[in-house]
């Protein structure tokens, strides 16, 4: 009758170390879902491995087009789109949306990138800013 609360005991610790694994991401999970999205948002992300999330994403995927595919894109139809349309259109400019906020996290982050893939924290950025400030 011990036996039982040890076995629960056991497997509870386990499930509590694989949900803490499950940030190990593979490169089929790059490319099956848009984790950059995600990614980025994350301050301890490593910035190598979000770019990596976002190369193979995009390998698999159809990068969506700019803004200008768009202008007069809808001039053309004259009558309204069905659902499925207009759910494809949000989609699309959705991710259009993600595509410009990782380019410009990219940009952002990467004079901040260590040899590591490490970013700086934001305050260390201050204290970078600081210094350069005073000089």
């Amino acid at each position: 009758m011990k036996k039982i609360p040890l076995l629960l005991l056991i497997i509870f610790i386990g499930h509590i170390c694989s949900a803490q694994t499950e940030n190990v991401y593979t490169e089929k999970d790059y490319a099956r879902n848009p984790l950059w999205i995600k990614m980025i948002k994350d301050t301890a992300v490593n910035f190598f491995e979000a770019e990596k999330a976002y190369k193979i994403y995009f390998q698999h995927h159809e990068l969506p087009g700019g803004e200008h595919d768009v202008i007069g894109e809808h001039e053309k139809e004259t009558k309204a789109p069905s659902k499925a349309t207009q759910r494809k259109m949000q989609a699309n400019d959705h991710m259009r949306m993600e595509v410009k906020k990782y380019e410009r996290w990219h940009d952002r982050m990467l004079p901040y990138v260590q040899s590591d893939g490490t970013i700086l924290t934001p305050a260390q950025r201050l204290q970078i800013w600081k210094d350069n400030k005073n000089k």
